[in-house]
């Protein structure tokens, strides 16, 4: 069955979009079925389902992309067939490919950053002017000294400011190969519920402050879009704890002043607590390139 596939010259319609969005090409082609002497016409479903013409999901084909890395990149997502009518049993077909990857390397990595701001309530038994380094405490701890401020044992409300930060990026998991190239998951479970171990986000967040909740993953076609969430606290994640006595109350003393009142309960000994001990590199699990584009503002500005 003689099919011929034949792409229009100066078909090809370029669309270079920004970082994040889909570049794209859409090619026009000629296809016609030539019977041979007697041969009767096969069917719609058998002639456009011919090896050479263009069909969703496959790369670009040699002539396209002529051995240029960023077009082999190119899948096609839409094939659109119109008969000609002056031509029997030809057709035009429009195919387009497009990717996510970026066409200029030197543009820098896509990325996208979210902040969103909101607090926390402390339960706070003491006042403090030293906060320990980076968040650590070991435990059991020792008495925080400060002021007291709690009554009986109930403490004062304390709003801490917490920051959620997100960045999403693209992952590419297609290869020379069937085995995808997935993203290194191993390595985000290990880092979840982790602190920072160091500064991030072009320092803006200090040791220990950065609480690592884990990536959220979306499958789309070739690409894991990929949103690693963070949570920042203003005092390092840490809480402070009242030492409890064999009930499980806090040790109480009638230290406490209210209102000219003297003889209120007071909690006796407090200590920081850290909820989150460990620290962890969780810049380092990110590709390089992401990591070199949280430090760089692109496109330059010329003097």
């Amino acid at each position: 069955m003689p099919v011929t596939v034949i792409e229009r010259a100066g078909s090809r319609s370029w669309s270079i979009a920004q970082k994040g969005v889909e570049s794209s090409v859409q090619c026009t082609y000629l296809v016609r079925w030539v019977p041979s002497s007697s041969e009767a016409y096969p069917g719609d479903a058998t002639v456009l389902g011919d090896a050479n013409l263009p069909k969703p999901s496959t790369r670009a084909p040699a002539a396209l992309h002529n051995s240029d890395p960023w077009i082999k990149q190119m899948i096609c997502r839409t094939v659109t067939l119109t008969p000609e009518s002056s031509v029997p049993y030809a057709w035009t077909v429009q195919a387009t490919y497009t990717t996510h990857l970026d066409p200029y390397v030197n543009s820098g990595r896509y990325i996208r950053v979210s902040k969103s701001a909101a607090d926390r309530t402390l339960g706070q038994y003491r006042t403090y002017t030293t906060i320990p380094t980076n968040g650590t405490v070991s435990w059991p701890p020792t008495d925080m000294a400060g002021t007291k401020l709690d009554l009986h044992g109930t403490p004062k409300p304390l709003s801490i400011a917490t920051e959620t930060i997100t960045l999403e990026y693209v992952h590419d998991r297609s290869n020379s190969t069937t085995t995808p190239l997935e993203p290194d998951w191993a390595t985000f479970g290990d880092r979840q519920g982790t602190r920072n171990s160091v500064e991030m986000f072009n320092g803006t967040y200090k040791v220990g402050t950065l609480l690592y909740k884990g990536v959220q993953a979306t499958l789309e076609q070739e690409c894991w879009r990929l949103i690693h969430v963070w949570q920042f606290d203003n005092l390092w994640h840490l809480e402070q704890v009242p030492c409890p006595n064999p009930t499980g109350q806090p040790v109480l003393a009638a230290t406490g002043t209210f209102n000219g009142t003297t003889g209120f309960m007071q909690t006796v000994l407090v200590g920081w607590y850290q909820r989150y001990p460990t620290l962890a590199n969780s810049l380092s699990m990110l590709p390089a390139d992401v990591q070199d584009a949280l430090l760089k503002s692109y496109p330059v500005l010329t003097p």
